[in-house]
């Protein structure tokens, strides 16, 4: 955005909250990445049941998911509804819960768009440092402005809980990687 949005928030941005928020990327991006790390490209396309995602998949899906937010963040922002509801910590505890199966968005579906893991990882870094480099750079109060998450489950919310999401989303998606590997055997 151009200029900064000023719009009253109870609980504005502090360093600690940015701290928080890069801890939380850096994290789960090591997380998420070392959990195909070992994974070989045949391996990675082998599914463990039909109808399910492979590793590749799933990286695929992930690193589609965060260079859309990434853009939403970046370039859709809007001062927040007023009093519009806090769902952070909602968002830290239900994201990673895998026993809750959600259905991504068709535009988060894998269809092939990358040749191997090693490419899709590759992206995801990318987005993963765009963010990070927002959150370092952006000097507005990230819960006083918004945006529209593509999943409908998420809705509307603030350009912090979208952050949250991005960290949560890649573990939950760890997870699942490492469900698939042991399912597969991948150890």
């Amino acid at each position: 955005m151009a200029e900064a949005l000023n719009v009253t928030n109870p609980v504005r941005t502090s360093a600690a909250d940015r701290q928080r928020l890069l801890d939380l990327l850096r994290n789960s991006r090591q997380r998420f990445l070392g959990s195909f790390a070992e994974v070989t490209d045949e391996q990675s396309r082998r599914c463990p049941a039909q109808g399910c995602w492979s590793v590749l998949d799933t990286v695929e899906h992930l690193t589609v998911g965060e260079t859309v937010m990434l853009k939403l963040v970046s370039d859709t922002r809007r001062p927040r509804t007023a009093n519009a509801p806090n769902r952070e910590e909602l968002f830290m505890r239900v994201l990673v819960d895998r026993s809750r199966k959600m259905q991504s968005p068709e535009l988060g579906r894998p269809c092939g768009r990358f040749a191997n893991l090693e490419e899709a990882a590759g992206q995801f870094k990318a987005a993963r440092e765009g963010i990070m480099r927002f959150v370092e750079q952006c000097r507005e109060d990230l819960r006083a402005t918004e945006v529209t998450h593509p999943h409908p489950a998420a809705g509307v919310v603030s350009t912090y809980e979208m952050i949250i999401i991005m960290a949560r989303h890649a573990e939950r998606h760890a997870l699942q990687i490492e469900e698939i590997r042991s399912v597969l055997s991948l150890h």
